[in-house]
């Protein structure tokens, strides 16, 4: 396959991964408030979004995305792991069951950036804040 299709692979998988994951707080949500019986679609989904997630990290290998996308995928696959494991340490340790939330919004933040073929903070994004006055300066960030 060439490149290019691969690329549009990539982008249109990520960009499923993020309307996958605003799906994601939908249906805890609606497990939570009684619209749904349980947390069951939320359960199938995650692992749908899992499989999805590892399959976004080989294509992003396979398209050589670069080394700080392709570990902002590698980040999103890791922590996409943690959240899967997160919910079954609930009669463990629950307050750290609870980061399941937190995770999930984190999740969301790199999936976006990702999907958009963009770091999640770019040296333009930092420019900018200094030019519009912010005491961030251009040199703080390295490539």
């Amino acid at each position: 396959m060439g490149r290019l299709i691969l690329s549009r692979m990539l982008q249109g998988l990520a960009w499923l991964i993020v309307a996958g994951l605003v799906a994601e707080f939908y249906l805890a949500g609606a497990a939570l408030f009684g619209v749904t019986p349980s947390f069951q679609l939320h359960r199938a989904l995650g692992g749908i979004l899992t499989i999805a997630t590892v399959l976004l990290l080989v294509v992003a290998l396979v398209v050589r995305l670069g080394r700080r996308l392709t570990g902002l995928v590698a980040l999103l696959v890791a922590l996409m792991i943690v959240q899967a494991a997160l919910p079954s340490l609930q009669s463990i340790v629950p307050a750290l069951a609870a980061l399941h939330v937190v995770n999930a919004a984190v999740l969301l933040g790199l999936a976006g950036p990702i999907a958009r073929g963009q770091q999640p903070v770019s040296r333009k994004s930092v420019e900018m804040l200094a030019v519009a006055g912010s005491p961030v300066q251009p040199t703080t960030i390295s490539r």
